[in-house]
């Protein structure tokens, strides 16, 4: 049971707070308008500091953004705290931090002036792009008519680096003819009941309960054998909130440290008896997971899992429940799942 090594990160996503004007059904980190918080002042110089050169640019250049390049600022919703994510591009700028964008969903674009003004602001700023989050999740709180405001002028302010997470649902309502919000089951209707197709979703964080509906359900045992897609531990895309943990990937409510002291982090890994939770997800041993969250009284769901996420964070969630783990952090994110 030696200690695991992590990675050193080579790019990801700040997350500012975990607040937004949304309440997605397939949130990843379980955001929404009850959370409250945002990353201090001070904390910024620090974290951006730790990043400064380790963050890798796009292969196209520094000026220039990619999906899993560079760093974004992210939440929750950061255009919910405006000087702050000016203050994090101005301040990235200064480390030479490359390929900066920020990820939104457009709640706040509700006219061409005062969307223009915030993304000249940015840019000026430093900020080298953007990346406008379009799903039939956001659709339920967030007009479409604001969706693409947004992407019309962030084409003529930002050019190329304008990035539409996802294309795919932008043309497609396009094409349905949407305006305004839309609820998830009137959209699937008009879809034909196809949740995703062939657009990218992961089934964790709050989706795996409030999606579990609409996906069939497979048994732990399954699931347990099956290799964690992406990686739970990787260079590329890792988080770093606003609370100061560091986040492996896309996953919600795990801890790798603090980044305030990064290069500590690195050296020491995972230590199994500091950490078992993470030290049994970052040796994939799945089964001594379900053994060890058995001492706790977790028991598997007889009506199955929609996915090896699904699995994972329920029985994370239990184990947040029953005692003190340091690598379930934050602990805010296992109230707000479902």
């Amino acid at each position: 049971m030696q200690d695991i090594r992590i990675p050193e990160p080579i790019s990801g996503g700040l997350i500012l707070s975990y607040k937004c004007p949304a309440e997605c059904r397939h949130c990843m980190y379980a955001c929404s308008p009850d959370w409250e918080g945002w990353l201090a002042d001070e904390d910024l110089s620090v974290i951006l500091g730790q990043l400064a050169g380790r963050i890798r640019p796009s292969p196209h250049g520094a000026d220039r953004v990619s999906l899993n390049y560079g760093l974004h600022f992210s939440g929750g919703e950061p255009f919910l705290n405006f000087n702050l994510l000016l203050r994090a591009a101005r301040i990235a700028g200064e480390f030479n931090i490359p390929s900066t964008f920020v990820e939104t969903n457009c709640y706040w674009c509700t006219d061409d002036r005062g969307t223009r003004e915030k993304l000249y602001a940015l840019k000026d700023n430093g900020l080298k792009g953007i990346m406008i989050s379009v799903n039939p999740y956001y659709l339920e709180y967030v007009p479409f008519e604001r969706t693409e405001r947004c992407i019309r002028i962030a084409a003529q302010v930002f050019g190329e680096n304008t990035m539409i997470y996802q294309l795919d649902y932008y043309f497609r309502f396009k094409a349905l003819g949407i305006t305004g919000r839309m609820a998830l089951e009137d959209y699937l209707r008009s879809e034909s009941d196809d949740i995703s197709g062939n657009v990218e979703l992961f089934l964790m964080g709050r989706a795996a309960y409030r999606l579990a509906a609409f996906y069939p359900r497979y048994p732990a045992e399954y699931l347990a054998s099956q290799p964690c897609l992406p990686p739970l531990l990787r260079s590329w895309h890792n988080h770093f909130d606003n609370y100061g943990n560091y986040l492996p990937g896309y996953c919600g409510g795990i801890s790798l440290g603090n980044w305030r002291d990064l290069d500590r982090i690195l050296e020491q890994g995972i230590n199994p008896e500091r950490r078992p939770v993470l030290w049994l997800l970052a040796s994939r041993d799945f089964t001594g997971l379900l053994r060890f969250a058995s001492d706790f009284g977790y028991r598997e769901s007889r009506g199955g899992y929609i996915s090896k996420c699904h699995l994972c964070i329920d029985i994370r969630k239990h184990l947040s429940e029953k005692a003190e783990f340091e690598e379930l952090k934050p602990e805010e994110f296992y109230l707000h799942l479902d």
